[in-house]
């Protein structure tokens, strides 16, 4: 597929499959397929922006545009690979160094010459802020007219889809914002929406066979996931990378996706022309750590 612009959202959060999704974000746009427009940060902590813009610049992609919600100081948590990768050369040293992040998603926009694609690993809040937000200096129509004019599709981690009761995660459940944010998006957002919920990627571990050096590693370990981490956020970054769910070894459920604004609750209502799907796996689990682990230890070895 031709090279596609990305818009991308991330926790940056607890959590290191975050991290392990970087690095094969970073490796995508290597290999030509994809340019990296911007990187939105949903959970703001002390070392958020410097401890990314340290791990972008080890990556070898350093410069890249970094907004971040002040308001997300509600999800808890305090780890210590943010701090650790401060040890790494980084240029931005506080959250102040960063645009807000709806409005560096407006920017990123309404600069773009085609379409983008957006990719979501994170919580949903600033998504719902983009669509919520009106005309301004940088463009004079809404976010959720610039999301229909700009971006082709949604790609979000995000779901518990394969219980015909209803599904429970953490981007759409984790508190009262991230339920009605969620909520909101499914019901709003105006392009097809590719979902990669918690079961497809639970039982997939990967960067456990990274040498102890590697700063991915490191992640690991301080997170006390050494021998590696549940796949959910690389394996949605390299599926929308790819921008084809077939070929990336995924089928696909369509329908149409619900969040319950209180709960927090996922359900989905299977329609053959519905705009949103959650993907299942076509393969073996091999497949799918093993993709990644090549694309993590390639990137080790330059």
């Amino acid at each position: 597929m031709a090279k596609r612009t990305v818009l991308v959202g991330t926790d940056w959060w607890t959590d290191c499959d975050d991290v392990v999704a970087m690095r094969v974000l970073v490796w995508a746009e290597k290999r030509g397929m994809i340019d990296i427009a911007a990187i939105g940060i949903n959970a703001c902590m002390e070392h958020s922006v410097a401890s990314l813009d340290a791990f972008l610049t080890a990556e070898g992609r350093p410069n890249v545009a970094i907004g971040i919600d002040r308001e997300a100081t509600d999800f808890g948590g305090n780890p210590p690979y943010q701090r650790n990768m401060l040890a790494y050369p980084h240029a931005r040293t506080s959250n102040d160094e960063a645009e807000d992040a709806v409005r560096l998603y407006r920017r990123a926009l309404a600069e773009a010459a085609g379409t983008v694609d957006v990719i979501e690993i994170g919580y949903p809040q600033v998504l719902a802020g983009l669509l919520r937000s009106p005309g301004d200096d940088l463009s004079p129509i809404t976010g959720a007219e610039l999301v229909a004019a700009k971006v082709g599709k949604l790609w979000m981690m995000a779901g518990n889809w394969e219980d015909p009761a209803g599904g429970l995660e953490n981007n759409f459940a984790r508190n009262a914002r991230s339920r009605a944010a969620g909520s909101y998006v499914c019901e709003h957002w105006p392009t097809p929406i590719t979902f990669l919920g918690w079961e497809t990627a639970n039982e997939i571990l990967t960067g456990g066979t990274l040498p102890p050096s590697d700063i991915v590693a490191q992640a690991l370990r301080d997170h006390g996931s050494a021998n590696g981490r549940s796949s959910w956020d690389p394996m949605l970054v390299l599926l929308a990378c790819i921008g084809d769910e077939e070929g990336a070894g995924y089928g696909r459920v369509f329908g149409t996706a619900r969040v319950d604004a209180e709960t927090g609750k996922n359900r989905f209502v299977a329609a053959p022309d519905g705009k949103h799907a959650y993907v299942t796996k076509a393969r073996k689990n091999e497949y799918y750590r093993d993709a990644i682990d090549r694309i993590l230890e390639e990137v080790h070895k330059r």
